[in-house]
C-alpha cells in the first residue's frame, strides 16, 4: 500500500473548515476528484456512503467509500467498500496558532500488476500528492477569502 500524508494551517475556525470536508464538497477544491455524490440519505455520522470519480495522470478511478468514524469539527474515517481504488482514509482537524491545521492521510492500492505498483510509485502517486497539495492550497484560499 503507498500512504500519503499533508496537512496545512488555515486561518478558519474548524467548524467553517469542516463543511468543506464532505465528499460532495471535496470536488470544489480538490482538481483530481471529478464527482463525489452521497449514495446514502446522510451524509455526517459513521455508515454514510458515497460514489467517488477521481483521476491523476491520466488514470481514471471510481470508488464507494463507507464513514468509519465520525466527530464533527474534528476527525473523520473511512474506508473504501468497491471500485477501482482499496483505501483507507483520515482527515482530522486540530486547533493551531492562527487557525485550524487540516491533515489527510490516505492508505491505497490500485488494481495494478507489480510493473503497475512502479509505475503509481513514480507517476500516479507523485501526481495525487500534488494534486493534494494544490488543492489545500484552494481550500485554504477559499476559505480565508
Amino acid at each position: 500500500m503507498a500512504r500519503l500524508e499533508k496537512s496545512t494551517v488555515i486561518r478558519a475556525e474548524p467548524e467553517e473548515v469542516w463543511g468543506m470536508l464532505f465528499w460532495d464538497r471535496i470536488p470544489e477544491w480538490l482538481s483530481g476528484f471529478k464527482s463525489a455524490e452521497y449514495t446514502s440519505e446522510v451524509k455526517d455520522t459513521v455508515g454514510a456512503t458515497a460514489h467517488v470519480v477521481s483521476e491523476a495522470a491520466g488514470v481514471k478511478v471510481e470508488w464507494d467509500v463507507e464513514i468509519t468514524g465520525y466527530e464533527e469539527n474534528e476527525r473523520a474515517t473511512w474506508r473504501s467498500t468497491g471500485g477501482d481504488v482499496t483505501a483507507i482514509g483520515l482527515t482530522n482537524l486540530e486547533r493551531a496558532e492562527g487557525g485550524t491545521r487540516v491533515s489527510f492521510m490516505i492508505d491505497y492500492d490500485l488494481p495494478y500488476s507489480v510493473l503497475g505498483r512502479i509505475v503509481d510509485r513514480l507517476v500516479v502517486g507523485r501526481e495525487t500528492e500534488r494534486d493534494i497539495e494544490r488543492g489545500l492550497e484552494t481550500l485554504k484560499r477559499t476559505l480565508e477569502g
